[in-house]
């Protein structure tokens, strides 16, 4: 782990990283560190963080980059864009910088656009997929806790990179409060021992939960439209809908299995036997019309 110290003047001057339209960051600002500051000539994705003042929240997110950047079975990992920097301003830990990846796209704005089709989003979903089970695989605490298709950039070489992985959680201490797919989901907390959580009510991150996000990230992308939000009956009725339309029966499982007290599970390798040609049939618009006629 490397670490820059930069002053408010020069903090100033760095230009800040472009994000596409529909990516929001709301914890800090993306900047980049040029290569008269990094150790290695290379550009650097600076994460800014705006909770300088939350020491608790730094200290943990200190502990999971120094830790990640010391253990060699992530660090040989092309998949995840681990930080090593740690970045002062005038003598206060401002956040961390990663090696910035060119000309990258977010995963998370080609998944959400309605007008690409089912059949180029499913390889990125895979991709993603196999990140995570060789996280999984690595027999360790590694949790990537707050997992959503933001997350995941893809690069020139088309290949899936996790990102944003100071807010992973690697099983000491409290966890941070996880957002988006978990984040007051009251259908989460009625099942406490699949879906563990503090005294303080943040859900520990595990397996589970980051096989959850993965599955509503696929579900998202079939349905083209965000289930997570749904109620439950209404989220069983949808799956019940696209069993007719002969998904595979592992993907199927899988999708059952997030509000009832099965583990969860990876169904990355059945993802290609979706048939695309169905786009149009496993949309929840065409679902709503069906069940009002």
């Amino acid at each position: 782990m490397h670490i820059k110290n930069l002053r408010m003047k020069e903090l100033r001057k760095l230009r800040e990283l472009y994000l596409e339209p529909g990516v929001l960051n709301t914890e800090a600002y993306m900047l980049v560190l040029r290569r008269k500051h990094s150790f290695d000539k290379k550009e650097r994705v600076f994460k800014y963080l705006d909770m300088q003042e939350d020491k608790d929240i730094m200290a943990k997110k200190l502990y999971t980059v120094t830790t990640l950047d010391t253990m060699d079975e992530y660090k040989e990992m092309e998949d995840l864009i681990i930080p090593d920097y740690i970045v002062y301003v005038e003598g206060d830990i401002a956040g961390f910088a990663s090696p910035l990846v060119y000309n990258h796209k977010n995963l998370g704005v080609l998944i959400n656009n309605p007008d690409i089709p089912l059949s180029i989003k499913i390889p990125y979903l895979k991709q993603m997929g196999d990140i995570i089970d060789k996280v999984e695989r690595l027999d360790s605490k590694f949790q990537f806790g707050d997992l959503n298709e933001f997350n995941f950039i893809i690069d020139m070489e088309d290949k899936v990179k996790a990102i944003d992985l100071d807010s992973a959680y690697l099983g000491v201490g409290e966890p941070l409060d996880m957002a988006y797919y978990l984040l007051k989901n009251k259908y989460v907390k009625s099942l406490p021992d699949k879906y563990k959580s503090t005294n303080s009510g943040i859900i520990i991150p595990t397996d589970n939960t980051d096989l959850y996000c993965y599955n509503m990230i696929i579900l998202n992308a079939l349905s083209k439209e965000r289930l997570y939000r749904t109620d439950i009956d209404t989220f069983y009725k949808y799956l019940s809908y696209i069993k007719g339309l002969h998904l595979p029966d592992d993907l199927l499982q899988s999708l059952n299995n997030i509000y009832i007290p099965k583990d969860n599970f990876n169904p990355k390798d059945c993802l290609f036997d979706i048939d695309t040609e169905l786009e149009k049939e496993l949309e929840f618009d065409t679902f709503k019309k069906l069940i009002k006629k």
